[in-house]
């Protein structure tokens, strides 16, 4: 699984590794300028202008970190 990080929206996590989703980005694109990309819930609609990152899936689940209470106030 290869997250795609969009500039325009969410990031859509294709079906395909790093590799096969840049080469499936180089494809020729339609007429609206997309590009198809296998998705966990069907095709995916990606123009390829608008990704600035492709990188692997590797958390599944929620991305970020996790602040713990401190005992003093500020």
């Amino acid at each position: 699984m290869t997250r795609v990080r969009l500039s325009n929206g969410p990031d859509a996590v294709v079906s395909l590794s790093v590799e096969e989703a840049m080469k499936a980005l180089e494809r020729p694109v339609d007429k609206a300028g997309f590009v198809e990309l296998p998705g966990e819930d069907g095709s995916i609609r990606v123009r390829p202008a608008a990704v600035i990152a492709i990188f692997p899936d590797a958390h599944r689940g929620s991305a970020g970190f996790r602040v713990g209470a401190s005992g003093a106030a500020v």
